[in-house]
C-alpha cells in the first residue's frame, strides 16, 4: 500500500486534495488507520487519480468525472469527449476571431490615431423586404445554441423533402437581449410555400448590412435604431437577420455579410 504522502508526490497532487476527493467519494483510499487516521492507497489507483487530473484539465467538472468513474460506461465518456473536442474548437475559432478584431483595431490607430472607434459607414435604407417563406423553430436559447437548431431545420427539411434556398436567418421577439437566454427563432427559406411554417418579411424595414464579425453587430443595431428614432419612425416588429455570408460558407469572419432588418411604420 501506498501512504497518502507518496500517492500525493507520486500523482502531483496536494494532501488536500486528496483529502477532498476521499470526502465527496471521488476517491476513496482503499485503508484508513483506525488509530492514527492515516490514508492508504493501491497501486491500481495511480491510474484513477491520473485520469481524474486528465479530465480536471480538459474543462471537466467533479461532479461530471464522479459520474463518468461510477457509470463505468466508456461510451458515455467517449461522447462527453467528442463534445468538449467541438467546444475547445469553438472557443478556438472564437479566440481567433477576437485576435483579427484587435490586431485590425490597433492597425487602424496606427494608421489614422483614433483607438476603438467603431463601424460608422452603416447606410440605412427603407425597403419592402422580400417575402421569405421559412422553416422555424422558437424557444428562449443562446446564441451558442444556433447551429443545434439550424442542424434540426436541415434534418427535417430533408425528412419532409422539400428545398432550402439557402436563406438562413433568425428573428429577435424578446424586447431585451439575453446572450444566454433569449426568445429567438432560427429559420431557413424553402421553395415549397405549402410547407412553411409562416414567412418572414414583405413589409417595410429600416436595413443596413453588417460586415464582419458577430460581436460587432450591436454597432449596426445602434445605428439602424438612432436612424429609425431620428426619422420619425416607430419598431412594427421583432428585427430580424439574413446571414448572406457566414462561416457556414467556410470563408474568412472579415468577408462575413449579414442584412439587418427592422419593421417599421411611419409616426
Amino acid at each position: 500500500m501506498i501512504s497518502i504522502g507518496q500517492f500525493s508526490k507520486i500523482c502531483a497532487v496536494s494532501v488536500k486534495t486528496l483529502r477532498y476527493y476521499d470526502k465527496i467519494k471521488l476517491l476513496k483510499p482503499v485503508m484508513v488507520d483506525r488509530w492514527t487516521g492515516y490514508r492508504y492507497y493501491e497501486e491500481t489507483q495511480i491510474k484513477i487519480m491520473l485520469n481524474i487530473s486528465r479530465l480536471k484539465r480538459y474543462g471537466f467538472s467533479l461532479s461530471e468525472i464522479k459520474s463518468f468513474l461510477d457509470s463505468g460506461d466508456d461510451g458515455a465518456l467517449l461522447s462527453m469527449l467528442n463534445l468538449r473536442v467541438g467546444e475547445i474548437t469553438a472557443e478556438i475559432r472564437h479566440k481567433e476571431m477576437l485576435l483579427k478584431e484587435l490586431s485590425g483595431i490597433i492597425r487602424n490607430f496606427e494608421r489614422t490615431g483614433e483607438i476603438m472607434n467603431y463601424q460608422s459607414n452603416y447606410k440605412i435604407s427603407v425597403v419592402e423586404s422580400e417575402k421569405v417563406f421559412i422553416m422555424s423553430s422558437r424557444q428562449r436559447m443562446s446564441v451558442e445554441d444556433f447551429g443545434k437548431y439550424y442542424g434540426l431545420l436541415f434534418e427535417r427539411s430533408a425528412k419532409e423533402k422539400v428545398k432550402p434556398t439557402g436563406i438562413v436567418l433568425a428573428v429577435y421577439h424578446d424586447e431585451e437581449w439575453n446572450e444566454k437566454d433569449s426568445d429567438i427563432e432560427v429559420g431557413i427559406g424553402i421553395e415549397e410555400q405549402s410547407k412553411a411554417d409562416r414567412f418572414v418579411g414583405g413589409c417595410f424595414c429600416a436595413s443596413t448590412v453588417h460586415k464582419g464579425s458577430y460581436a460587432n453587430l450591436p454597432e449596426a443595431y445602434a445605428t439602424v435604431l438612432r436612424w429609425i428614432n431620428e426619422n420619425e419612425y416607430e419598431i412594427a416588429g421583432p428585427p430580424y437577420e439574413i446571414y448572406r455570408n457566414s462561416g457556414m460558407d467556410g470563408i474568412p469572419v472579415e468577408e462575413w455579410k449579414t442584412d439587418i432588418y427592422f419593421p417599421i411604420l411611419k409616426k
